[in-house]
């Protein structure tokens, strides 16, 4: 995946963010995002039947992604690092 696509989901959360996290726990975080962002790139091209690439730039489908998904993934993400930690 490019830099730029990293850094925009690493500066869409930053903006999002209501608290201060830990350098490793936004690692943490973002590692997670861009696996989610690959498994929307691979659910795409199954829906459309070829590698979505081919149509679109990864930043589109990250942008995308972001606009549709994030905040529901955020939150989940948080629900499953408050139940590892209890």
């Amino acid at each position: 995946m490019p830099g730029g696509t990293v850094y925009a989901v690493n500066r869409d959360m930053e903006q999002n963010s209501d608290s201060a996290v830990s350098g490793k726990e936004m690692e943490e975080t973002i590692k997670a995002e861009i696996d989610e962002i690959e498994k929307y790139k691979w659910y795409l091209g199954e829906r459309i039947g070829h590698d979505p690439l081919n149509d679109r730039s990864m930043n589109e489908i990250c942008k995308e992604w972001i606009e549709k998904h994030a905040q529901a993934f955020r939150k989940h993400w948080e629900d499953v690092k408050k139940n590892r930690c209890s």
